[in-house]
């Protein structure tokens, strides 16, 4: 892997070539890895040039991403772990039951397809998953299942929810609506209008998952971040820096819970 020496630290990075780029650009991932992306005309000593200039601020970044790590270690999904949803906190409660029938019997709640191992429901400020027991050391990652369904149905209602009041202001009809896991996007707009967003959304206040669903909407009518696009988000959501800025300070701590 390519790198440089900065202060007797080796820097490494990944190099992403395309034809269709113009100029360099970098990004420093949340778990600290450096990837650079660079037009197809530009040779290795330009590219490692270019990180040399940033590697000031990508130990800055580095740093930053590993104290927040250290703060907020992600989930072991075991009883007593609160998890936030539209801006209320809910406190897990893991609940092992006998018999896939029990599981059937759950009001409200979703099981893996064809596996039937789990369940969910809320009752009150406690989320409720029901495993079955002979799931053995299965039991963590099928909790993170159930908990991830969970957001992802609070997620996909929301943003249809929002959709549904802002679209016709905004005179814009997407194709279609997704809701994924993705590591490095709240939300994306293809060129043939089909929205994504991820099921992580539903963490955040329903403020936030406002701005991002009506941003992506706004890309429907404009594809890029030009200061036309920000007039037309500001003229359905005249206060989106607030919603912004909270996104900017807070988004890396949902996103290393799972």
């Amino acid at each position: 892997m390519p790198h440089i020496a900065y202060k007797g630290i080796n820097l490494y990075f990944s190099v992403l070539v395309s034809k269709r780029r113009r100029t360099i650009a970098l990004r420093v991932n949340r778990n600290g890895t450096v990837a650079v992306a660079a037009p197809s005309f530009v040779n290795g000593a330009i590219v490692r040039g270019f990180v040399k200039r940033k590697a000031g601020w990508i130990l800055e970044k580095q740093k930053y991403f590993a104290e927040v790590a250290r703060k907020y270690p992600p989930r072991e999904f075991t009883s007593g772990e609160t998890f936030p949803l539209h801006g209320r906190n809910y406190m897990l409660k893991i609940v092992n039951v006998i018999s896939i029938e029990t599981l059937r019997s759950i009001s409200n709640g979703i099981r893996a397809p064809g596996i039937e191992k789990y369940g969910y429901k809320v009752e009150g400020k406690r989320l409720k998953i029901f495993i079955n027991q002979q799931a053995g050391k299965e039991q963590q990652d099928i909790a993170r299942k159930a908990v991830q369904d969970w957001y992802t149905v609070h997620t996909e209602k929301k943003v249809n929810t929002v959709i549904a009041k802002y679209a016709s202001a905004l005179d814009v009809l997407p194709l279609k609506i997704k809701v994924v896991d993705q590591r490095s996007r709240w939300a994306s707009c293809s060129k043939t209008k089909v929205l994504r967003f991820n099921w992580r959304l539903s963490m955040m206040p329903v403020s936030v998952l406002e701005y991002i669903v009506v941003h992506e909407l706004c890309h429907l009518k404009v594809h890029d971040h030009s200061p036309r696009f920000w007039r037309i988000v500001k003229s359905v959501l005249p206060d989106y820096e607030k919603r912004r800025a909270w996104l900017r300070e807070n988004g890396i701590i949902i996103a290393l819970m799972f």
